[in-house]
């Protein structure tokens, strides 16, 4: 059964909103919060003002100094002091004035059923022994803000005391109005959060080129794994020359050239200064198969920028070691050796079967028998004492391969062995020396394809790990002009696209550290000169 994945677009879409909502709905419910007590502490202020501001009335006074000296008349619904508080209270919005004598008991109420009964709430106490203060409590109205103010008399004397109070309930009406327009800014505000978090959600998915995090951690590890099984040495910098990817295989070869491991984020000029890298940047062309030194090891180097939506945001370099370029080179060209000599060979062994089938069918037994005495005196025999000669089976079936070519291309080839050549310690030199002898073999063969005297000689010395070869033929020679240039890449006398084998040879000779050396007069021939180290198997 396929895993359930939440889309990343609509995850991010779900934690920014529900982000958004708890965060203006906490905000919300602390303003609220805030506002309530905002409210309660503002009415707090306005009702002790205001009980201060009653007690401080002369006619109640009057009334309070008459309930203290006794010549009051008993509290009444139809006083004037409960007509004067009752009309106040309602043009002051409060809920109730009440206006008691030291007993507590009340003078004025907004119901008045309840005056001349004793003020609920038990909190008028330090009203009347004179404080001045702001109390919440439960009277017969509800609960409630109270603000107490002390009435004195002309002496100081405490005779009565003033509560003015709001019931929480009548706080409702404002709260809600309040709250309303707050609840519609957070409304507001929360719709524009989720349409923010629609656009980030799908900005972050345009970044991420349409991806899902799964298809981006399975991107990663193979790409960490293609980066650690590439042969080659990538390097890449971002528009800052910064170095931000080095592969296993760089590394190696960074400290296989004696320099230490690259730092992520050092620029590349400090690091490798011949890198190239800032040159592709600034131009935004590629430079391909560029031979770069690193302290004395060769590599052949590849430098591309890396384009996003075609601006350069980076450049990348791979580097490949040249002498393992040069094996692959030598191994190609010593196959295709090798198979030209089986295709001679076979050609020239058809050829031989042709004959002998026609003399068997004619029922010549004499001439056959002739013939094929001919054939190993002149060719078996020969062939066998080569072998002889060449212990390594691969340089041996090489020259007879040549030999046949030879014939095939009624080209005569002396092979002289002067001591035997043994198996060399390394594989690799039997391709190098394929390549050498394979390539000066062919030009004395077209040297001398046109003339009537077509002669090719080798000859093999090898003696103290040192092996010596000799390639002379009978052709035309070179002229002067061409021998100095003879080695260099593409110079040739046998027209276009030619030249590349005696570079090739060149190369090889120089990077075994042998010699090399040519003798060619025009009208006489050309003789190639090669030595070789050729440290034998122990």
């Amino acid at each position: 059964m396929k895993p359930f994945r939440l889309r990343l677009s609509r995850l991010i879409f779900l934690l920014v909103a529900v982000m958004v909502v708890l965060s203006l709905g906490l905000a919300l419910w602390l303003f609220n919060a805030q506002l309530r007590d905002t409210l309660e502490q503002a009415q707090a202020s306005r009702v002790i003002n205001l009980a201060q501001t009653v007690a401080s009335k002369a006619s109640v006074h009057s009334v309070l100094h008459g309930e203290v000296s006794q010549t009051a008349a008993p509290p009444s619904t139809s006083s004037p002091l409960q007509v004067e508080i009752d009309t106040l209270r309602e043009r002051l919005g409060v809920d109730f004035i009440v206006v008691m004598n030291p007993q507590a008991i009340r003078l004025t109420h907004p119901d008045p059923e309840r005056i001349g009964r004793h003020f609920r709430g038990d909190d008028e106490g330090p009203a009347l022994h004179g404080e001045s203060y702001v109390s919440r409590s439960v009277g017969t109205l509800g609960t409630s803000i109270r603000g107490f103010a002390p009435v004195r008399a002309d002496d100081g004397e405490v005779i009565g005391a003033v509560a003015v109070g709001v019931t929480l309930a009548s706080l409702g009406p404002l709260l809600a109005e309040n709250r309303r327009d707050v609840i519609l800014g957070v409304a507001l505000l929360m719709i524009i959060g989720a349409l923010g978090a629609s656009w980030l959600a799908r900005y972050i998915k345009q970044v991420l080129l349409g991806l899902e995090p799964y298809q981006i951690t399975r991107l990663v590890e193979e790409r960490q794994a293609m980066l650690a099984s590439i042969h080659e040495g990538i390097l890449a910098v971002d528009r800052e020359t910064r170095i931000t990817l080095v592969n296993p295989a760089a590394r190696r070869m960074l400290a296989s050239a004696g320099l230490g491991p690259p730092i992520m984020g050092m620029h590349v000029s400090e690091y490798l200064p011949q890198s190239g890298l800032p040159e592709v940047l600034d131009s935004g062309r590629e430079r391909l198969d560029h031979e770069l030194n690193l302290n004395g090891r060769v590599v052949l180097a590849n430098r591309l920028p890396i384009l996003h939506q075609d601006t350069v945001i980076g450049a990348i370099a791979t580097f490949r070691d040249k002498s393992e370029v040069n094996a692959l080179a030598e191994q190609l060209t010593g196959v295709s050796r090798y198979a030209e000599a089986l295709r001679a060979a076979t050609h020239e062994f058809k050829n031989k079967l042709h004959v002998m089938l026609g003399l068997a069918q004619m029922g010549d037994l004499v001439a056959l028998r002739s013939y094929l005495r001919d054939l190993a005196n002149h060719h078996v025999a020969p062939s066998t004492a080569l072998i002889k000669g060449i212990d390594d089976p691969v340089l041996a079936g090489f020259l007879l391969g040549k030999q046949s070519e030879a014939r095939e291309r009624d080209v005569t080839l002396h092979v002289e062995i002067g001591s035997p050549v043994p198996v060399p310690r390394e594989p690799a030199q039997v391709h190098i020396l394929v390549t050498v002898l394979g390539n000066l073999l062919e030009n004395a063969f077209d040297a001398v394809e046109n003339l009537a005297e077509r002669h090719v000689t080798l000859t093999l010395e090898y003696d103290e790990a040192l092996l010596s070869l000799h390639v002379q033929d009978t052709g035309p020679g070179i002229n002067d002009s061409v021998r100095e240039r003879l080695f260099e890449l593409g110079v040739s006398t046998k027209g276009k696209r030619r030249g590349l084998g005696l570079a090739a040879v060149k190369s090889q000779v120089d990077a075994l550290s042998g010699s090399l050396a040519v003798y060619s007069e025009a009208g006489r021939g050309t003789l190639f000169e090669v030595e070789l180290p050729y440290p034998p198997t122990e």
